[in-house]
């Protein structure tokens, strides 16, 4: 933006110094000092409006970063600053510039010889051109800070959007930025014409007072001419003075033939015309009739006043095309679009809106087909979760009748006298059959919660009751593996209103994984549960899993917990799944961390107080 700007300045000042004598048929000399002036002035300006400009975007600049990085900022406002920024930076180049072009008039800046009427064609033609120069540099800018915005979050665009459409802000700026376009370069090219026609008049009339201040010396002073002496001079004085022409006579002759002509410091043009007794030096202003450029300035208003009642028209003619295809568009849902409800009411008047609505019309015919998919793939979708929840509800009793009974039956031949052999064999039944009814009963429950139909019955609960039931629960998931669980409890915890049931399987679920891991980790440490008060106001509880090893770092854990299949954990991780909706819905929520030397940290938290609503879940333990 900062380097836009200054080609841009460059470019106004440029045109400036390069047409403004050309314009006001400046004289050579005087054409030196306003360029050197103008230079100097454009150094000031630019270095005003490129600090005003930093200044801005150092401002904006965590909100600029944040767009950057695709990550955007926190609010809406904020956006909103940075969309503003091509208004707001326009603006301040337009004033300034035009702020520091009228320090033409000070004393020691303006060129000695520059008169007061061409000093206010120079002021008005410089704003004429920095106000040309701001289209550019508003849709440089513009670029730039769009490039950004497309970065931004669509909810935040959104609500952006939605607040700018409750105060029909688009609506006036696109018949605001319409009328500009076709005002602004009516009214520049209306005062370059009167400015450019005022100098040409100006001098025009120079030359022929010029002429006439001649012939006034050598026709009424010349005393072989006028042969009346000195009384006739006087007279011949006084009548050049009620003309505007002041006449002085003086006695020094000059070695020149010729009249010579000089602009002095007041504007003032001074005609020496050499007699025969002396010299003549006639002294006269060349300023036009008011009256002229009044006629001249109204012309060119009359213009502008002309193109904006034109852009004023056509930019409300634009909106009203584009608020229309807005509000067609937006009532396109799926069920219009299913219907086929794709025409525009009326055909727009500008050919880019009716370009717009053809594409929309196209977009439109192939959303429905996606549409019509995607309806179908819902009703599929609904149709199989009620055939999956008649089937475990059909298969459960199926599978866990007979497996109950083979648990049993082995729960009694264990009472009787068996071998070493017999009671290894009939050890691994019950291990395994345990296992498996673990499994049937977590796929259930997973379909449950799937479903939205787990329910949970909370009551108070004694933490250290629930830990205890949980590694017992472990130790039972995870028979093949022979490790202790560290475990500490600080004192004073209260009692939590949980499941017991389902919360101390889901935290029976993540010891047994823990020690699962470790098993093949030669390096790895004992797994240690430690349960304390998450916060300092003690709203909740938190019960902390450290794995003990580094065979699966916390990423691949955090990716455990969110999916459902995987090689590790045999069968566990719907199980991890699972323990993340318990404790989710027991209001709580649950988190994967590192330690310094990459082991996994699990941490559970449960609250002191249970939900008044059902919590929303992070994630879905899905079967299919």
């Amino acid at each position: 933006m900062l380097v836009q700007q200054l080609l841009v300045g460059l470019g106004a000042f440029g045109a400036l110094a390069l047409l403004g004598p050309k314009l006001l048929s400046l004289e050579d000399e005087i054409a030196a000092e306003v360029l050197s002036a103008w230079a100097r002035l454009a150094v000031v300006a630019l270095m005003g409006t490129g600090a005003l400009t930093l200044a801005r975007l150092r401002a904006d600049q965590p909100n600029i970063e944040a767009l950057a990085r695709s990550a955007g900022p926190r609010h809406p406002q904020e956006i909103e600053r940075v969309a503003d920024l091509p208004t707001i930076l326009t603006m301040r180049f337009f004033a300034l510039s035009s702020v520091v072009s009228s320090a033409l008039f000070i004393r020691g800046i303006r060129p000695d010889k520059l008169d007061d009427e061409r000093a206010i064609s120079l002021l008005v033609l410089a704003i004429t051109i920095h106000g040309a120069a701001a289209l550019p540099h508003y849709l440089l800018t513009r670029a730039a800070t769009v490039g950004l915005l497309e970065r931004s979050p669509i909810e935040q665009v959104g609500a952006l959007l939605e607040k700018a459409e409750l105060y029909q802000t688009p609506r006036r700026r696109v018949t605001q930025k319409l009328l500009l376009a076709v005002a602004a370069p009516v009214l520049l090219v209306g005062v370059g014409a009167v400015l450019t026609a005022h100098a040409h008049l100006r001098t025009f009339l120079e030359q022929s007072r010029q002429t006439t201040a001649v012939l006034i010396a050598r026709a009424a002073l010349e005393p072989s001419r006028s042969g009346r002496g000195e009384p006739g001079r006087a007279d011949a004085i006084a009548a050049a003075a009620e003309l505007g022409f002041i006449a002085t006579r003086r006695p020094e002759r000059l070695f020149e033939a010729e009249p010579s002509f000089e602009r002095e410091n007041d504007g003032q043009i001074a005609v020496t015309v050499p007699l025969d007794d002396g010299r003549a030096v006639i002294r006269f202003s060349a300023n036009l009739d008011p009256a002229i450029g009044t006629w001249g300035a109204l012309t060119a208003i009359l213009a502008v006043l002309v193109a904006g009642a034109a852009g004023l028209m056509f930019g409300r003619v634009l909106a009203g095309d584009l608020l229309h295809a807005t509000r067609r568009v937006r009532l396109l849902g799926t069920d219009s679009v299913l219907r086929g409800a794709t025409q525009i009411a009326r055909p727009a008047r500008f050919k880019v809106v009716a370009r717009l609505g053809l594409a929309i019309e196209d977009l439109t015919a192939r959303f429905r087909v996606f549409a019509a998919a995607q309806e179908r793939a819902l009703e599929a979708r609904e149709a199989a979760q009620r055939m999956r929840g008649l089937l475990f509800a059909s298969v459960s009793h199926d599978l866990k009748s007979p497996l109950n009974s083979i648990l049993g039956f082995a729960e009694l031949v264990g009472q009787e006298r068996l071998t070493p052999a017999q009671q290894e064999s009939l050890g691994l039944i019950a291990t395994r059959g345990r296992e498996l009814l673990g499994l049937i009963e977590t796929i259930l429950d997973a379909a449950r919660v799937e479903a939205g139909q787990l329910t949970l019955e909370s009551q108070p609960t004694d933490v250290a009751e629930l830990v205890s039931g949980a590694i017992r629960k472990a130790h039972e998931l995870a028979s093949d593996v022979n490790a202790d669980i560290a475990v500490e409890i600080a004192a004073g915890l209260p009692w939590i209103p949980v499941d017991r049931a389902y919360a101390t399987r889901a935290l029976a679920v993540i010891l047994a994984h823990a020690l699962r891991v470790g098993t093949a980790d030669p390096s790895a440490r004992i797994v240690r549960l430690t349960a304390a008060f998450a916060d300092l106001n003690g709203d909740y509880i938190r019960i902390e899993i450290d794995y003990g090893s580094r065979d699966v770092p916390p990423a691949e854990l955090e990716a455990l917990f969110n999916r459902q299949t995987t090689a590790r954990g045999r069968g566990l991780t719907l199980g991890l799944s699972h323990a993340r909706s318990v404790v989710e819905l027991h209001g709580g929520s649950l988190e994967v961390l590192g330690a310094l030397d990459g082991r996994p940290l699990c941490l559970a938290f449960f609250p002191k107080t249970p939900p008044h609503v059902r919590p929303r879940l992070s994630s879905f333990p899905t079967l299919g």
